[in-house]
């Protein structure tokens, strides 16, 4: 039985899908549902030193939170309207990547299963954007389900 369980989203459909799954999972073991969203500031620097925007590091920082929290508050929402116990956290680091932030954020929540989407890219996109998903299974010693986006490859 599980008593609190951890989900990290971001806005894509595949975070949405996993979303409902952590919701359902949730209320079947009437366990709190803690929902984060990590902000990569490690994106901030690729961007700005990248020339990929003229905007200052400062304000690329607000809108990226700013962004967050609306996908926090909308999740929060939904969570609530299905009957889920529900709490939301922003996680913010100092450059560090959003699989690491979110690791240690599991830690510290004492949570006991962690649902995190997977967009199940593989081959070259696999590895020129990474997984956060088949990260965190390494990096946490807790559960992990992983939810396929409704977009995954197939073999």
């Amino acid at each position: 039985m599980y008593k609190h369980v951890f989900i990290a989203i971001d806005d894509s459909e595949t975070s949405q899908k996993a979303l409902d799954e952590a919701i359902a999972v949730a209320k079947v073991h009437d366990a709190t549902l803690e929902i984060a969203h990590a902000i990569d500031e490690h994106l901030v620097h690729v961007f700005y030193a990248g020339g990929m925007t003229t905007t200052s590091t400062e304000q690329l920082k607000n809108t990226l939170e700013t962004s967050g929290r609306d996908v926090l508050d909308k999740a929060l929402a939904k969570a609530l309207a299905a009957g889920a116990k529900a709490k939301t956290h922003l996680i913010k680091g100092h450059g560090e990547h959003a699989d690491d932030l979110i690791a240690e954020a599991v830690k510290r929540s004492n949570a006991d299963l962690l649902v995190v989407g997977s967009h199940g890219r593989r081959g070259v996109r696999r590895l020129l954007l990474g997984s956060v998903a088949e990260n965190l299974v390494r990096k946490v010693a807790i559960s992990v389900l992983i939810v396929r986006g409704p977009n995954a490859e197939s073999h």
